[in-house]
């Protein structure tokens, strides 16, 4: 399949995913304004990452980093900057991700980009609810439609949580493949 038409089912399967959320957040009351979900994340964080190597593989080999993620507001917060710089035993790792709120849907988008590829990615759409963030999307990995969750909950003011999980079956199940632990850094 070319790159033009997985893009087209990703975001065909992506909007499916939006409806659902959007249409059972307004069967539960009105829509909630969380254009202010990411503030607790402004900041520095120390941040200790876990990363499976072979997601999809049965891999079980796991590798530890340690790192700081920065994190920028942009729009007066419905939107912000997060970077991320850590070093393991894989070597370096630096990530950026771009997070912006749709005032109309009421969610979230996240996107992803690497300094070696260049180019966002597919964002990942979702909301925050009960203290927890899931944002979806689906990519091709390995020549196969994965749905790809990221999750962010454990939210204090010095402390939170995320993770990386791919469903090969459509969600049915979840392979947890990055675990991040963040703790507020206060030095300069």
């Amino acid at each position: 399949m070319n790159r033009v038409r997985r893009r087209s089912v990703a975001w065909t399967s992506l909007a499916a995913v939006c409806i659902f959320t959007t249409a059972a957040s307004q069967t539960a009351g009105a829509l909630r304004d969380g254009q202010h979900d990411f503030d607790f994340d402004l900041g520095k964080w120390k941040t200790h990452s876990s990363r499976l190597l072979h997601p999809l593989t049965g891999s079980k080999n796991w590798v530890d980093m340690d790192g700081v993620t920065v994190v920028k507001e942009i729009w007066g917060g419905r939107a912000n900057l997060a970077e991320f710089k850590a070093d393991g035993p894989a070597g370096p790792i630096e990530l950026l991700s771009l997070r912006w709120y749709n005032p109309t849907a009421h969610q979230w988008y996240l996107d992803f980009a690497t300094p070696g590829v260049g180019v966002l990615g597919i964002p990942g759409v979702g909301e925050f609810r009960n203290g927890r963030g899931d944002f979806y999307d689906q990519e091709s990995i390995g020549g196969k439609s994965i749905l790809v969750r990221f999750s962010i909950w454990g939210i204090t003011p010095n402390t939170a949580q995320s993770e990386q999980a791919f469903s090969a079956d459509g969600g049915a199940t979840w392979e947890v493949n990055w675990v991040n632990h963040y703790t507020r850094d206060s030095s300069p």
